[in-house]
Protein backbone atom coordinates (compact mmCIF):
# COMPACT_ATOMS: atom_id res chain seq x y z
CA UNK A 1 0.00 0.00 0.00
CA UNK A 2 1.01 3.56 -0.79
CA UNK A 3 1.40 5.70 1.91
CA UNK A 4 2.45 8.90 0.63
CA UNK A 5 2.20 11.05 -2.80
CA UNK A 6 5.96 11.30 -3.73
CA UNK A 7 5.95 7.22 -3.28
CA UNK A 8 3.20 7.45 -6.12
CA UNK A 9 4.90 6.81 -9.55
CA UNK A 10 4.08 9.63 -12.07
CA UNK A 11 1.39 7.63 -14.13
CA UNK A 12 -0.69 7.05 -10.87
CA UNK A 13 -0.29 10.77 -10.05
CA UNK A 14 -1.40 11.39 -13.50
CA UNK A 15 -4.31 9.42 -12.54
CA UNK A 16 -4.88 10.76 -9.14
CA UNK A 17 -5.47 14.72 -11.55
CA UNK A 18 -7.54 13.24 -13.88
CA UNK A 19 -9.62 12.06 -10.67
CA UNK A 20 -9.45 14.99 -9.21
CA UNK A 21 -10.49 16.73 -12.57
CA UNK A 22 -13.30 14.34 -12.76
CA UNK A 23 -14.90 15.09 -9.43
CA UNK A 24 -14.18 18.81 -10.00
CA UNK A 25 -16.53 18.38 -13.29
CA UNK A 26 -18.55 16.73 -11.54
CA UNK A 27 -19.06 19.48 -8.40
CA UNK A 28 -19.83 21.83 -11.52
CA UNK A 29 -23.05 19.83 -13.04
CA UNK A 30 -24.14 19.84 -9.67
CA UNK A 31 -24.13 23.41 -9.54
CA UNK A 32 -25.54 23.57 -13.03
CA UNK A 33 -28.54 21.26 -12.19
CA UNK A 34 -27.68 18.50 -13.77
CA UNK A 35 -27.71 15.69 -11.03
CA UNK A 36 -27.34 12.41 -13.18
CA UNK A 37 -24.11 13.71 -15.44
CA UNK A 38 -22.43 15.28 -11.95
CA UNK A 39 -23.09 11.79 -10.52
CA UNK A 40 -21.39 10.36 -13.30
CA UNK A 41 -18.52 12.37 -13.20
CA UNK A 42 -17.98 12.28 -9.42
CA UNK A 43 -17.82 8.44 -9.48
CA UNK A 44 -15.48 8.34 -12.05
CA UNK A 45 -13.33 10.64 -10.94
CA UNK A 46 -13.55 8.27 -6.94
CA UNK A 47 -12.63 5.34 -9.44
CA UNK A 48 -9.56 6.96 -11.03
CA UNK A 49 -8.24 8.37 -7.17
CA UNK A 50 -8.96 4.80 -6.19
CA UNK A 51 -6.86 3.22 -8.76
CA UNK A 52 -4.47 5.42 -8.65
CA UNK A 53 -2.87 3.09 -5.75
CA UNK A 54 -1.57 0.55 -7.89
CA UNK A 55 0.12 0.57 -11.27
CA UNK A 56 -1.76 -2.50 -12.32
CA UNK A 57 -5.32 -1.03 -11.13
CA UNK A 58 -4.48 2.30 -12.72
CA UNK A 59 -3.38 0.56 -16.26
CA UNK A 60 -6.59 -1.26 -15.73
CA UNK A 61 -8.95 1.48 -15.22
CA UNK A 62 -6.77 3.60 -17.81
CA UNK A 63 -7.67 1.08 -20.44
CA UNK A 64 -11.26 0.88 -19.51
CA UNK A 65 -12.19 4.82 -19.11
CA UNK A 66 -10.18 5.49 -22.33
CA UNK A 67 -12.19 3.46 -24.21
CA UNK A 68 -15.68 4.37 -22.66
CA UNK A 69 -14.75 8.28 -22.93
CA UNK A 70 -13.44 7.93 -26.47
CA UNK A 71 -16.85 6.07 -27.47
CA UNK A 72 -18.59 8.84 -25.29
CA UNK A 73 -16.64 11.64 -28.05
CA UNK A 74 -17.53 9.61 -31.25
CA UNK A 75 -21.13 9.21 -30.65
CA UNK A 76 -21.43 12.99 -29.13
CA UNK A 77 -19.41 14.31 -32.21
CA UNK A 78 -21.38 11.87 -34.93
CA UNK A 79 -24.88 12.65 -33.37
CA UNK A 80 -25.24 16.41 -33.06
CA UNK A 81 -27.44 17.43 -30.63
CA UNK A 82 -28.19 13.73 -29.60
CA UNK A 83 -28.29 11.94 -26.41
CA UNK A 84 -24.23 11.73 -25.93
CA UNK A 85 -23.50 15.58 -27.41
CA UNK A 86 -22.05 17.40 -24.86
CA UNK A 87 -21.33 20.73 -26.80
CA UNK A 88 -18.13 21.55 -28.44
CA UNK A 89 -16.27 21.82 -24.83
CA UNK A 90 -17.94 18.43 -23.70
CA UNK A 91 -17.11 16.73 -26.17
CA UNK A 92 -13.44 18.17 -26.49
CA UNK A 93 -12.64 17.36 -22.83
CA UNK A 94 -14.53 13.68 -23.44
CA UNK A 95 -11.50 13.38 -26.09
CA UNK A 96 -9.39 14.98 -24.16
CA UNK A 97 -9.55 12.76 -20.85
CA UNK A 98 -10.41 9.33 -23.24
CA UNK A 99 -6.50 10.37 -24.60
CA UNK A 100 -4.97 10.94 -20.98
CA UNK A 101 -6.94 7.71 -19.47
CA UNK A 102 -4.99 5.91 -22.47
CA UNK A 103 -1.55 7.35 -21.81
CA UNK A 104 -2.16 6.67 -18.27
CA UNK A 105 -2.61 3.05 -19.39
CA UNK A 106 0.43 2.93 -21.31
CA UNK A 107 2.71 4.48 -19.09
CA UNK A 108 1.56 2.10 -16.28
CA UNK A 109 2.23 -0.67 -17.93
CA UNK A 110 6.07 0.77 -19.24
CA UNK A 111 6.66 1.30 -15.44
CA UNK A 112 5.63 -1.97 -14.49
CA UNK A 113 8.03 -3.05 -17.59
CA UNK A 114 10.75 -1.23 -16.07
CA UNK A 115 10.49 -2.42 -12.47
CA UNK A 116 10.85 -6.20 -13.77
CA UNK A 117 13.67 -5.40 -15.67
CA UNK A 118 15.20 -3.70 -12.08
CA UNK A 119 14.09 -6.70 -10.40
CA UNK A 120 16.06 -9.00 -12.96
CA UNK A 121 19.01 -6.96 -12.81
CA UNK A 122 19.05 -6.90 -9.26
CA UNK A 123 18.52 -10.29 -8.89
CA UNK A 124 21.10 -11.70 -11.44
CA UNK A 125 23.62 -9.00 -9.25
CA UNK A 126 22.92 -10.67 -6.14
CA UNK A 127 23.37 -14.31 -7.49
CA UNK A 128 26.99 -13.16 -8.68
CA UNK A 129 27.74 -11.95 -5.29
CA UNK A 130 26.77 -15.32 -4.21
CA UNK A 131 28.53 -17.05 -6.18
CA UNK A 132 32.10 -15.39 -5.12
Amino acid sequence: MVTGLARLAWPQRTALVLGVLLVGWGLVDFARAEPRLAVLHVVTGAVFGAAAVRTRVARLVGTLMGVVFLVVFAFGVGEPGGAMDAGVVGNAVHLLIGFASVAVAESCAWCEQRARRSARRTARRAARRAAR
